[in-house]
């Protein structure tokens, strides 16, 4: 716990706080996940369609939005999303990470956007970057493989090197794999040096460092004549079978939370008094029990807001429930999440462009809940107008890195808590001097 600019902090660093037997149960944990992924996927079509999926998704350029289900097939989308994970979840717990909500939201945001960009050739390089920066400045990997797993949101542009410029293998398969290396070599630095910007009042941090790497890179192949644009592949045919399984991950995550957590509901008291303002951690301060309870209660609400919404399931949308449900270790939580939400929804209500059911807007308001913070430190009234500008960005900021950054909202959210944070400040500061001087005066 740490005090900075008045601010209590919360992340659960220490290796030696944790027990052993608690981060090894954490982790048993995480690997029955990674399982009842590859189950869903492996039970879900013959090994040979299964197979002609992976080996799609595999070879596609992989930018904004590619659906993974749409693109392959729906057992292929989960057994890559499956594996990936496990890879991520088996490095961690090799290079000794404890659990904390940091590494929970890492992992959870590389499972979804497994289902809509990540995957196993475009993700490995930029984690390889991150151990070779680790190298460079002779620290432990353990301390930045939390920013090279968020990092791979920046996998599609080794994918559209490799597959999307019809360059010929030889050349664009180094390619790719050197400029991924070079990627997760960059991020930690600038990562930590752009949390400044927006104070750290957007929960995806990596994904607005990301999207400055995808703009520039973007930038320069356009520069050079490259057509860079955004895709719109989607599937419609396995809403029920998503919807299933969204139900049952987030039921079976509430009981064994419960159950963890001695079959009380105690700690979501102290999560909620949380602004979610990084770095929050609430297994540090709630325990792994009330944690995961918290995660399956935003995963049900985000099912709920879907269903609101008259929307179709698919791999984007199952992707970011995933992604914001691993936040919900890390700062989301009902109260400071839910005005993001009702203020996507009204606006897109009340706007002549957006459909509330089109999956760009659903994805704006599953993940302008990276704003969360915002509406549990300023209030409600100020999470709504987040959730108002961050509806106004997001449609706009995916063409300068024209979809090779697949935290696009993540992007937006750091533009706009970095205007809205300094003026709510200095609003919050006029109205304390001139309360003090009322007080003085009586």
């Amino acid at each position: 716990m740490a005090n900075t600019h008045g601010q209590t902090l919360f992340l659960h660093t220490d290796k030696k706080l944790p027990e052993k037997n608690q981060t090894n149960r954490s982790y048993y944990l995480l690997i029955g996940y990674c399982i009842l992924l590859l189950i869903i996927g492996f039970l879900s079509e013959p090994f040979t369609t299964l197979l002609a999926g992976m080996i799609l998704i595999l070879t596609s350029p992989s930018n904004l939005l590619t659906d993974y289900i749409e693109l392959g097939t729906l057992g292929s989308a989960f057994v890559n999303s499956g594996l990936l994970t496990l890879i991520s979840v088996l490095l961690a717990k090799k290079e000794k990470v404890p659990i904390n909500g940091a590494i929970i939201a890492a992992l959870f945001t590389v499972s979804g956007c497994s289902f809509f960009g990540k995957n196993l050739y475009n993700s490995i390089p930029i984690i390889i970057g991150g151990l070779c920066y680790a190298r460079l400045v002779k620290k432990p990997f353990s301390q930045f493989i939390v920013v090279s797993l968020f990092g791979s949101a920046l996998s599609p542009i080794i994918s559209y090197l490799t597959f999307g410029l019809s360059l010929p293998f030889a050349f664009s398969v180094p390619l790719g794999c050197i400029v991924g290396i070079l990627i997760g070599m960059i991020l930690p630095p600038l990562a930590s040096h752009v949390l400044t910007f927006h104070q750290g009042f957007s929960l995806y941090n990596v994904g607005f460092t990301s999207g400055l790497i995808a703009m520039i890179f973007t930038g320069i192949l356009r520069m050079f004549g490259w057509k860079i644009e955004g895709k719109n592949l989607i599937s419609t045919a396995y809403h029920k079978e998503l919807l299933l399984f969204l139900i049952f991950l987030f039921l079976l995550m509430f009981l064994v939370g419960f159950i963890l957590n001695h079959f009380s509901l105690k700690g979501f008291k102290a999560i909620s008094k949380t602004s979610g303002k990084l770095i929050t951690d609430f297994i540090s301060i709630a325990g792994i029990g009330a944690t995961m309870m918290n995660m399956a209660i935003i995963g049900l609400l985000l099912v709920g807001y879907t269903q609101l919404s008259h929307s179709t399931l698919n791999g984007p949308i199952v992707g970011a429930i995933l992604s914001a449900v691993g936040f919900s270790a890390f700062g989301n939580h009902l109260l400071n999440s839910l005005p993001l939400l009702v203020s996507v929804y009204l606006t897109a209500q009340l706007s002549s462009v957006f459909e509330i059911d089109q999956t760009t807007v659903v994805l704006a308001g599953i993940f302008g809940t990276g704003l969360a913070p915002i509406a549990g430190y300023y209030g409600i009234t100020f999470g709504l107008l987040a959730g108002f500008l961050h509806m106004s960005i997001v449609t706009n900021v995916s063409y300068l890195h024209g979809g090779l950054n697949l935290y696009n909202n993540g992007f937006s959210t750091g533009f706009v808590a970095a205007v809205m944070v300094p003026l709510l400040d200095n609003i919050l500061q006029i109205r304390k001097v001139k309360q003090h001087a009322r007080k003085r005066k009586s």
